[in-house]
């Protein structure tokens, strides 16, 4: 009711208990305000009325008494005030009941708004035959979690590895990683859903694209979003390229903002770890206007978190001194929406972010220490023109400019010094309505067009070189089809519901050339309780322009006698015992653009029974990438330098080419005059003198990338006169995660083994809600699993944690109604203070006894949070 009330722009006042009821109907589709509300209230206990001021009004029919009802609660239910625009109270006597007669006068009077969701680019539909997840600020809050990245890590399909804050100094398996880290990323934070890597998953801002960060312009840092100006998060768990572009390959995640708050929230939160080593403190202040033809929001937030560093931990007093876990970080953001009726049916609305995240980094080794001093600003702003052109057609026109740059210098043993520029210009026109009319609804067309500008340069100030520069331009068109071929309103015998949702996007590239990419969804729902869907798509992405731009083509040359010994290697043979070495790193020239493929079926199912709501969904998610970027995939997921080895015992292990043993001197000279920088830590190492040259560090196109995974989540809620239950559990099972670098080469299964993802992710939910009280208690699990896929690998014990977050609302009559409406909300991650499972250091990664990509070092964590709004 809310959310009718907020698009359709009327006040509402409904009953209490309305306010949070399961037992409305879902509405989707292109209609009135009236013909929204019989559609929600359709064979319910209320009915709604309109009055002339344009507030709607709810209330229960009229029933023969059945006694007293239950805890003494008044025969005439209360009433909730919602007026979402500020027009006033509603006067009893502007009441007049919706009736036959009064029907199509109001249908003309009222404006026809619609929901806009994310994956489909037709106003006023939310095709059901892709896996999505929708998560408001009640579902942001009971997790207790500060930013925005700690909430994305709570959900069970992203992966904690790739490009983020607590990966401090890259990963082994994943290079891309080191370049958010160590003396050239911005330790900005990005979603990373199932593990395809942080540039697969497109993160977007009230529907528009932000300038990627990091020192390969790769990812968007959601880490600069404040969290107290979003209303919720839609997340688009398949492939979306058709309606987005090539890099929503694993997923969407669209961030909405608060459009419809009025008033003034001010927060205050303080947070540490119970071990003193770690402090947090957020405060943010959002004020909201809403008008009768138009809202405005301004929100202010400010997060500062100290170091965590490893002398704090036990299972890494294996790390040099000083070096950080965690780095700190102060960051301020500041938004600013708004729309504005023009015309009775024109509309302008504009968003703005400003985010700026200055962070410290102690790193040590063996013979250095220097400070790292991480600078990123973003700022984004987008404008976009609504034009209804009569009932059924609309118009939307946006435009969007977005700059993210970051500094980063360093202090003490390093004068390294990074400089960091990337642009975005994007406009987007599209035209969307209905064609005409099919037996289940209206054939829905969506048509539109798309341009972009890229830029991205990653320059070293100290040495006045140009580490990584490339621009691009797209041209878009796409097209989408929504065929509704049978509804709940003329539903047969095992058909409740049958959709078709077709969509194609044919895109212009610069540099990679043109690709038409398509997708094809369909829904079945058999009975009204249970919906069955699917969808099949494809994608072209081509590389991130801190790729192609990439001049970081290098060579390390070393004995493999000095490798092996560094890192406790064994030679394959007496004969590469002790040998001079090539090994080639960095970004191979002439990269392709990615393709992939995905499949997706899935069912929802929920029911109620009286006062009991079961609610199960599943989804099994197939994705196939080709020619995907990376580093040649090790067999066993061993080290990196033990591939001559591999090789030496079983040449068929990489593609030809990978490793060569006896190389010519002419090979050896075509490689290394190609090479930006040769680094050797032996004297009298020779290059011309290689045995052996090893490239699969060098990140180029593989053949294949194959994921499969299944998701679910299961839930039960009660409501009760002594307060409201729900439990509920959901999770990732990834049945498989393979490389393969050559169609001649073997496969290689990533799953279950350092730095990687995991076969199963859980979280388990049970919650406690009465009156101003909730309760939240979580349980989250990660499976155990192997150094490597050898068969005396060690093992890395399995991880559970529980959560607990619990609030309390005041009230107006409480001694605290001088605070306006205040809530207090006291929240603790790893309730029992588990340090993460013990793994191997990695130092040149700054991995320091556990796996930040599956575990966190933080431990206990205690955060009491103080709002209010006026």
């Amino acid at each position: 009711m809310t959310e009718l009330s907020r698009q359709a722009r009327v006040g509402s006042l409904y009953p209490y208990e309305l306010a949070d009821s399961p037992n409305t109907n879902p509405v989707v589709g292109r209609m009135t305000v009236v013909e929204a509300l019989d559609g929600l209230l359709r064979n319910t206990e209320f009915s709604a009325d309109l009055t002339e001021s344009e507030v709607i009004v709810v209330s229960r029919k009229k029933q023969e008494p059945k006694g007293q009802m239950a805890d003494g609660k008044m025969k005439t239910t209360l009433l909730a005030g919602v007026a979402s625009l500020a027009f006033g109270v509603a006067n009893a006597q502007d009441v007049e009941t919706i009736s036959d007669e009064t029907r199509e006068e109001k249908e003309d009077e009222n404006k026809r708004d619609e929901v806009i969701v994310t994956g489909t680019n037709i106003r006023g539909i939310a095709p059901d035959s892709s896996p999505t997840m929708t998560f408001d600020r009640d579902d942001l809050d009971i997790t207790g979690a500060a930013t925005l990245q700690d909430f994305l890590q709570t959900i069970p399909q992203n992966f904690g590895g790739g490009s983020n804050a607590t990966v401090v100094g890259g990963l082994p398996n994943d290079f891309s990683a080191s370049y958010n880290s160590g003396r050239a990323g911005t330790y900005g934070s990005s979603a990373n859903l199932r593990g395809l890597g942080s540039g697969s998953t497109l993160v977007l801002l009230n529907s528009q694209r932000i300038a990627p960060a990091s020192g390969l312009g790769n990812f968007v840092d959601i880490s600069l979003i404040p969290a107290s100006a979003i209303q919720r998060v839609e997340m688009l768990t398949d492939g979306a390229a058709s309606i987005y572009g090539g890099d929503a390959v694993a997923g969407v995640v669209n961030y909405i903002l608060r459009d419809d708050f009025d008033g003034i929230e001010a927060t205050a939160r303080y947070g540490g770890d119970t071990r003193g080593d770690l402090d947090e403190y957020r405060a943010s202040v959002t004020l909201g206007e809403n008008w009768d033809s138009g809202n405005a929001l301004v929100s202010y937030e400010y997060f500062d978190r100290g170091n965590l560093s490893a002398e704090d931990r036990s299972f890494s007093q294996g790390a040099y001194l000083p070096n950080d876990l965690f780095p700190s970080q102060e960051r301020h953001s500041v938004l600013v929406s708004g729309s504005q009726e023009l015309l009775p049916n024109l509309e302008f609305s504009a968003d703005f972010l400003y985010g700026n995240r200055k962070g410290v980094r102690d790193t040590s080794g063996r013979t250095y220490s220097f400070k790292i001093l991480p600078d990123t600003t973003t700022i984004h702003a987008s404008g976009a023109l609504r034009w209804d052109v009569d009932s059924n057609w609309s118009v939307d026109l946006s435009g969007a400019f977005s700059t993210t740059d970051g500094e980063i210098p360093t202090t003490g043993d390093s004068s390294w010094h990074t400089s960091l520029d990337s642009k975005l210009w994007t406009m987007d026109a599209k035209a969307s309505g209905a064609l005409f009319a099919l037996w289940g609804g209206d054939l829905s067309l969506a048509v539109g067009g798309h341009y972009r500008e890229e830029s991205f340069s990653n320059e070293r100030i100290d040495t006045d070189t140009v580490q990584r520069a490339a621009d691009r331009n797209v041209y878009g068109v796409f097209g989408e089809l929504y065929a509704p071929l049978v509804s709940e309103d003329n539903n047969v015998p095992g058909v409740n519901r049958l959709e078709i949702s077709t969509s194609a996007r044919f895109e212009d590239y610069s540099d990679f050339g043109t690709k038409l990419t398509p997708k094809v969804g369909v829904l079945w729902a058999p009975i009204e309780q249970l919906r069955l869907r699917g969808s099949y798509g494809r994608s072209f992405s081509p590389p991130p322009l801190g790729y192609v731009g990439a001049t970081d083509y290098a060579a390390f040359v070393a004995t493999t006698g000095f490798i092996n010994n560094a890192i406790g290697l064994t030679a394959a043979d007496p004969s590469i015992a002790d040998v001079t070495a090539i090994y080639i790193s960095g970004t191979a020239p002439n990269l392709s653009a990615e393709t992939s493929r995905t499949f997706s079926a899935g069912f929802n199912f929920d029911h109620e029974v009286g006062p009991h709501i079961f609610t199960l969904t599943g989804t099994f998610l197939d994705i196939k990438y080709a020619n995907r970027l990376g580093n040649t995939p090790i067999p066993g997921n061993r080290s990196v330098f033990d591939a001559p080895n591999i090789a030496f015992n079983d040449p068929a292990a990489f593609p030809p080419g990978i490793v060569v043993f006896s190389p010519t001197l002419d090979e050896i000279n075509a490689i290394m005059a190609g090479v930006s920088r040769v680094v050797t830590y032996e004297d009298d190492v020779d290059a011309a003198d290689a045995q052996i040259i090893s490239s699969v560090q060098l990140t180029q196109n593989l053949s294949l990338n194959s994921v499969q995974t299944i998701d679910f989540d299961s839930g039960y809620q009660y409501e009760s006169s002594v307060g409201d239950f729900a439990i509920g559990l959901s999770g990732s099972y990834l049945l498989h995660y393979k490389q393969q670098a050559s169609p001649t080469s073997a496969s290689v299964n990533r799953i279950d083994t350092l730095y990687n993802p995991t076969h199963l992710r859980l979280r388990g939910r049970v919650g406690y809600s009465n009156g101003g009280f909730d309760a939240n208690l979580f349980v989250n699990h990660t499976n155990s699993y192997k150094y490597d896929n050898l068969p005396d690998s060690q093992t890395v014990d399995s991880y559970t944690t529980i959560d607990l977050s619990t609030s309390y609302a005041f009230g107006e009559s409480s001694f605290m109604s001088a605070l306006g409406d205040a809530k207090i909300r006291v929240s603790v991650s790893n309730l029992f203070d588990r340090d993460p499972p013990s793994t191997p250091d990695a130092p040149t990664f700054s991995l320091f006894g556990y796996d930040p990509t599956n575990a966190s070092p933080l431990g206990r964590f205690v955060s009491v949070e103080l709002s209010t709004q006026f």
